[in-house]
């Protein structure tokens, strides 16, 4: 879904100079986002950690709510390459392994980033699931897809309600999503569990693949 015009900055930069400038509004952003909270976000506070003018600012984003948007495609590019980087190397390797290191991308990643993505999922209903971040999650799940089927081929699924499922599920888990993660359980005991979880429905699917 593309992202509407009023999220939208208001003009892209187009020279390193104005380039930077929007680098240090974004991290700005970021860094006020985790430190004081959506409440707290405002233009002038972002601008006094990014050192620049307000007005300066303004010439990019309109509002608090395009400053946000501007972190979350941030770090749905970052996330998408590092993604990207992680399954290069999984070509012929087996299902397990597949599934394994596919699950600890996304905890290396957020490993990193852990402050920041609690913020920005708090702030998600005040601006909507509006921005591009679907487009680059299905680019990432169709690489998830593509290297599933090199180990499914002698099955009769439909490996885009396996994706579905699987990716769904991980993220659900990834992100703590109705309940928050138990302070016993770390990274690595997280991977095997979601490990088993999908190892166990991707057997029942070759016990029983079609109902």
């Amino acid at each position: 879904m593309a992202l509407p015009k009023h999220l939208q900055p208001r003009k892209a930069p187009k020279q390193e100079r104005s380039r930077q400038l929007v680098e240090a509004i974004v991290e700005a952003t970021a860094r006020v986002l985790v430190r004081d909270g959506y409440d707290a976000l405002s233009p002038a506070a972002v601008a006094e950690v990014a050192g620049v003018s307000v007005g300066s600012l303004y010439q990019y984003f309109p509002h608090k709510e395009a400053l946000i948007v501007a972190v979350l495609e941030r770090e749905a590019e970052r996330e998408g390459a590092f993604l990207v980087e992680r399954f290069a190397g999984l070509v012929g390797a087996s299902a397990d392994d597949v599934l394994r290191a596919a699950i600890a991308a996304l905890l290396d990643f957020r490993a990193d980033h852990q402050e920041l993505f609690r913020a920005l999922l708090a702030v998600i209903p005040h601006v909507g699931r509006y921005y591009d971040l679907r487009q680059r999650g299905a680019e990432a799940a169709a690489r998830v897809r593509a290297l599933l089927a090199l180990h499914l081929s002698d099955v009769d699924v439909d490996l885009d309600e396996i994706v579905f499922v699987i990716t769904n599920a991980t993220h659900a888990l990834t992100h703590e999503g109705l309940l928050p993660r138990p302070s016993t359980m770390s990274d690595a005991r997280l991977v095997n569990e979601i490990t088993r979880l999908v190892l166990a429905y991707v057997a029942a699917l070759r016990q029983s693949p079609r109902s």
